[in-house]
């Protein structure tokens, strides 16, 4: 096929499971993904263009094309004028923690190429899908650790103690800018969003080795290197109402200049018609069942699914009609302006909680341009 014969539809790919000492069954139990059973699968990478990892297209008559194939290919009409980019600039998954994972931090874009880390730093951000109270996230220092504390705990073993807990519920959205000190724990469910990037440098592994007693690698200089200590208390993002009536309700979740990650709820048979956007879209299927109405073709989706909805579909309105109670996030490459901010001012939200999408006040995309 060629620019000039295709047809851009939503398109749907084949996950990729990855098995993780620290995984589980939820990614079934939950999502009713069709994970292997007996085996602690721990991510389902839903969309990737990262590598020999990236996705691979299974609806009909684009089913020979991975993910960075279509990108290389049809980048206009997959993902819009937004940026000049060899690769598709975002990775998606699920994360199914039933132990603790590792305490890591990444590099941030500057980082990353000079220092030959890769092409992307990674600035992502999760939303709970599943937690098991008492539930909590590690994410940053406590307030008033420096450096110079971090390096005597890691010598002598503490480095839990310096490190900044948040108490978690389902729904709940943490934005994590790149250089900030993170851990998912055991019994959490996550939806993650993040640049298409893999850098990823442990700081602290709670003392655990493997079946031959070897301890897992630390990146202890790189960490140090890239991690921020600066202390702030919104890495929970609150959400910002855009739409809540006709049985549907529309909120932003997290912005910056990577992505933009939304949250629609629909009552059964409640529609809506979702706005025009610059970039293409992915769709993440939470629960429920929907139909979507786009470049006159209509497919269903269901719960656990993702659905790429290429940019050249947004010529035309783009209809969503639940079958069911219905809950789904949209995620986009934005304009922040036009998308972001002056969308939420028309919808009637203040500047300041439309600032607060952004997170960390010094990492905030947003402030600059209000």
């Amino acid at each position: 096929m060629t620019p000039s014969t295709i047809s851009f539809k939503p398109l749907t790919f084949t996950p990729l499971y990855k098995t993780k000492l620290w995984g589980g069954q939820n990614l079934k139990k939950v999502l009713s993904k069709d994970i292997p059973e007996n085996s602690p699968v721990g991510e389902s990478w839903e969309l990737s263009g990262y590598g020999s990892d990236a996705s691979q297209c299974i609806t009909p008559g684009f089913d020979t094309f991975s993910l960075q194939r279509l990108f290389k290919h049809y980048p206009n009409e997959l993902a819009g004028a937004i940026l000049s980019t060899p690769f598709f600039p975002l990775l998606f998954k699920f994360i199914d923690a039933q132990k603790n994972l590792s305490v890591q931090v990444h590099p941030d874009d500057t980082q990353a190429c000079t220092h030959g880390w890769g092409d992307f730093g990674k600035t992502e951000c999760w939303y709970v899908v599943d937690a098991k109270p008492p539930a909590e996230i590690i994410i940053g220092f406590k307030n008033g650790v420096t450096k110079a504390d971090i390096i005597h705990c890691i010598e002598d073993n503490s480095l839990g103690s310096l490190l900044n807990r948040t108490p978690i519920t389902k729904g709940d959205v943490l934005f994590i800018p790149a250089g900030t000190v993170h851990a998912i724990l055991g019994g959490t469910l996550l939806f993650e969003v993040q640049e298409t990037s893999d850098t990823t440098f442990r700081l602290y592994d709670w003392g655990r080795v493997d079946s031959s007693g070897t301890p897992r690698e630390l990146h202890i200089n790189e960490a140090l290197h890239v991690l921020d200590t600066s202390y702030h208390t919104q890495h929970k993002i609150t959400p910002v109402i855009a739409e809540n009536s006709g049985g549907v309700s529309h909120t932003f979740r997290a912005v910056c200049r990577y992505f933009a990650l939304e949250e629609y709820t629909l009552e059964p048979n409640a529609a809506v018609i979702l706005p025009e956007k610059n970039s293409f879209a992915v769709i993440s299927v939470l629960n429920g069942t929907f139909s979507c109405s786009a470049a006159n073709d209509t497919a269903s989706f269901s719960q656990g699914q993702t659905v790429l909805i290429p940019a050249a579909c947004f010529t035309d309105p783009i209809r969503i009609i639940a079958r069911e109670h219905t809950g789904f996030l949209l995620t986009t490459v934005p304009d922040l302006r036009s998308e972001v901010i002056d969308y939420l001012r028309k919808s009637g939200a203040t500047d300041a909680t439309i600032q607060a999408l952004g997170g960390h006040p010094s990492h905030n995309d947003l402030l600059p341009l209000m």
